[in-house]
């Protein structure tokens, strides 16, 4: 008896087509298995993006409140977005900060990277960049970008780190952005060490 089992990464892709390009791709693949089967395969298929944990002098992390419409509800998240076609993700970083918050980072502040994580790996192949930027201040209003959150209801939640953290689970149910505060929690301790 074989116990030889056919993996997907054996897989022959037979055709790609993208079955919606803006403003999220979507990609249907057709994929023929070492045994013969054949079977389709839908995913998004994303740009890195990135995600920033802003905190001031005073030790408040600067979060984003927005009514996502997939979930139908509003979410607590960090600012976020995709990274442009030959952008730094460092420099996506604090673009995507000053968009959704209004923050920048101080003169002689940090922008600390955190690391790139894959998120929802069965659905996406997206990338987060995470960063940790310290300290923040205020330097006007939140623009957005004008291509799709000149729609959304955005508004900025300041509230201390440790709240933040105990909010995971309660007001912030995003992992992406569970991760990056535990991370950031991580970075901040080995930073005041």
């Amino acid at each position: 008896m074989s116990t030889w089992t056919a993996k997907m990464k054996d897989a022959t892709l037979l055709s790609s087509e993208v079955l919606v390009a803006k403003p999220k791709r979507f990609v249907r693949e057709l994929l023929r298995m070492p045994d013969g089967q054949e079977i389709e395969w839908y995913f998004a298929d994303t740009t890195p993006s990135v995600m920033v944990v802003p905190v001031t002098e005073n030790g408040d992390v600067v979060m984003v409140r927005q009514y996502r419409h997939n979930l139908k509800k509003d979410t607590l998240e960090l600012p976020a977005g995709i990274v442009s076609a030959d952008e730094p993700v460092a420099d996506a970083a604090l673009r995507e900060l000053v968009e959704e918050t209004g923050y920048v980072l101080t003169d002689g502040g940090t922008l600390h990277a955190l690391g790139s994580y894959y998120a929802l790996p069965s659905e996406t192949n997206k990338y987060v960049n995470l960063f940790l930027a310290t300290p923040v201040h205020f330097a006007g209003q939140a623009q957005g970008d004008t291509e799709i959150e000149k729609y959304f209801d955005m508004s900025t939640v300041h509230m201390p780190f440790s709240e933040a953290l105990a909010q995971i689970g309660k007001q912030i149910d995003g992992l992406e952005t569970a991760g990056a505060l535990l991370l950031a929690r991580n970075k901040l301790s080995s930073l005041a060490a």
